[in-house]
């Protein structure tokens, strides 16, 4: 297919996506809100998915378009071609869906009066469906064009999507762009520790070769000690540890092991992205369940429970957090395992800011607060040792192992097909684990991290309208937007704002699973300088926003104190 009849086609789909968009506004709908009532009419979708289609990513599958236009009360031509009836009855739906899904299979007008109508487009069309088109080429014979597959159309990972890619084309037209959307210590002057550096470089030479395909035992035998000084309740051998390229290539590796079609995961709300998409990848469903806000994040547990049901099978648990910087008390824990223990759950506890801690807290792992329940604890070296390139990451499997077996067996073929995780990256794991810990630094008082932190919420607290809980790990956090204040209806549209306006790159809440598009999160690993003039940018882009609102006098003490004299001389 050539350049031409690609972009046709991508201009297709983002038409289809602005009427997509337009329909369900219209509707006073959310995209979370259509994808559950999709999901509760028979045709599951994700809030990814829908997200996808809104912004052109992916056109809308055929079978899910019954179903869709049917909520959105409109004909499947409407959503597909823009055909001029838009509104359907409700005498007449299952009528109209028929003869729109002939339709979209009926060829398409090829003069040149048709083809000049978009001067982008000189492909000839044969065939238009909802998941497949076919292209005339010069020759004469026919091409289908090649798409994805349908397991991606739930898939959504906004960290690296469409706002990034905007500001990649912006950097290469000349423009500096601030990049608070990713933690990624290295680009940030974050050095890592130079024994770690060393000890790798002395080891190349063997490591050119595959390994175990669990790794080599002194890494793995490292991470085991470290749980066991931790307080590590169950017997474990190194044998119960994975090591990844990673800790995201074995989040992935544990849901193809665990999930079957429809199976169920509870995740966090807000989460770090690739739970819920590794999970809907492997054909299972992401429940998310709330955190609390106004208890600093805490998990809810009542929340949890309720949306426990017989396809559950697992609790995802990220303490410390991403995106908010939360660090869950023991209390909170005990009461997730509990809950485990009633429904025979597998805790998966990804904990990979573990040593990214402020104002002297202490983090508990969750495999030595129980073996009650089999535990999966997922660690690694990309953020405490700022190493995220080397893909050193880990998996231990801990707790109560007895009805896993099968599982487990799972792990290993999936750890085996995929060879090893790279063999220099493990290198660097049996030194970082035993030697010292320069993060401690940075985290301190004094440290470099701390007064980021404490820049970032105070100077995001000062913005009228905006409301930050203090983070106590990692290097995140997830202000709140007040809607009377910033009635958005499209925070990644909001944040593509920010971009264009300020040269400021960060990711919006609902590209963490959040519900409602009034947060969004900051990466606060520039220098103080760099997040300084981040911060007025901020400050400018906001009170430019209040201004469209009509928001902006509610926060001008000029304008408020005028306002009051007003009125006390007409008192007068």
């Amino acid at each position: 297919m050539s350049k031409i009849q690609a972009d046709s086609a991508q201009d297709q789909r983002l038409a289809q996506a602005e009427r997509l968009v337009q329909l369900r506004r219209d509707k006073g709908l959310t995209a979370e809100q259509l994808a559950q009532a999709m999901t509760n009419a028979g045709a599951k979708v994700s809030r990814g998915a829908i997200s996808n289609w809104e912004r052109g990513i992916n056109g809308i599958v055929s079978s899910k378009l019954p179903t869709l236009a049917h909520i959105l009360g409109c004909t499947e031509g409407y959503l597909l071609r823009g055909d001029s009836v838009r509104e359907t009855s409700s005498n007449n739906n299952n009528t109209i869906r028929q003869s729109s899904s002939k339709s979209a299979a009926t060829p398409l007008p090829t003069s040149s009066a048709d083809t000049n109508q978009n001067p982008r487009s000189s492909s000839t069309y044969l065939n238009n469906t909802a998941d497949t088109t076919v292209y005339q080429v010069k020759d004469g014979t026919t091409m289908t064009e090649l798409k994805k597959s349908e397991k991606l159309q739930n898939v959504c990972y906004d960290i690296r999507g469409p706002l990034l890619k905007t500001a990649n084309k912006m950097e290469a037209e000349g423009q500096r762009i601030l990049k608070l959307n990713v933690g990624n210590p290295a680009p940030f002057g974050l050095e890592a520790p130079h024994e770690i550096l060393r000890d790798v470089a002395m080891n190349l030479p063997e490591a050119t070769g595959y390994s175990d395909s669990q790794g080599i035992f002194s890494a793995r035998k490292a991470v085991l000690q470290y749980y066991q000084s931790k307080g590590l309740l169950s017997a474990v051998d190194v044998r119960d540890v994975y090591l990844g390229n990673g800790v995201s290539e074995l989040i992935v590796m544990t849901m193809q092991a665990l999930m079957n079609d429809g199976d169920e995961v509870l995740i966090p709300m807000p989460d770090y992205p690739l739970w819920t998409a590794a999970t809907n990848l492997s054909g299972g469903t992401a429940v998310h369940y709330r955190c609390n806000e106004d208890d600093n994040w805490q998990p809810d547990i009542e929340d949890i429970k309720s949306k426990i049901t017989s396809k559950t099978k697992g609790i995802v648990v990220i303490n410390p957090n991403n995106p908010t910087g939360a660090l869950y008390s023991d209390e909170n824990l005990k009461q997730i395992i509990e809950v485990a223990k009633e429904h025979n759950l597998i805790i998966m506890a990804d904990e990979i800011y573990d040593r990214v801690l402020y104002d002297d807290v202490e983090h508990k792992p969750m495999s030595t607060l129980t073996d009650e329940v089999l535990v999966l604890s997922y660690n690694g070296l990309s953020k405490s040792h700022r190493i995220a390139g080397f893909r050193a990451g880990w998996m231990m499997v801990s707790g109560k192992k007895q009805h896993a077996t099968d599982f487990i067996e799972g792990l290993d073929m999936l750890a085996s097909m995929r060879l090893c995780s790279n063999v220099q990256g493990q290198y660097a794991i049996q030194t970082a684990m035993g030697g010292y810990q320069s993060m401690k630094e940075l985290t301190s008082e004094k440290g470099r991290l701390f007064k980021q932190r404490e820049m970032a919420i105070s100077r995001l607290n000062a913005i009228p309208g905006i409301s930050c809980t203090m983070p106590q790990g990692a290097f995140y956090c997830f202000p709140k937007m007040d809607p009377e204040i910033y009635p958005i209806k499209d925070d990644m549209e909001f944040m593509m704002d920010l971009l264009i306006d300020e040269k400021v790159l960060m990711v919006q809440g609902t590209g963490f699973n959040w519900d409602t598009p009034d947060h969004f999160r900051l990466v606060f690993l520039p220098n103080l300088h760099d997040l300084e003039n981040a911060m007025d940018r901020l400050d400018r882009f906001f009170a430019k926003k209040r201004q469209q609102f009509g928001t902006d006098q509610q926060f001008d003490p000029d304008k408020t104190d005028n306002q009051a004299a007003g009125n006390q001389a007409l008192e007068v």
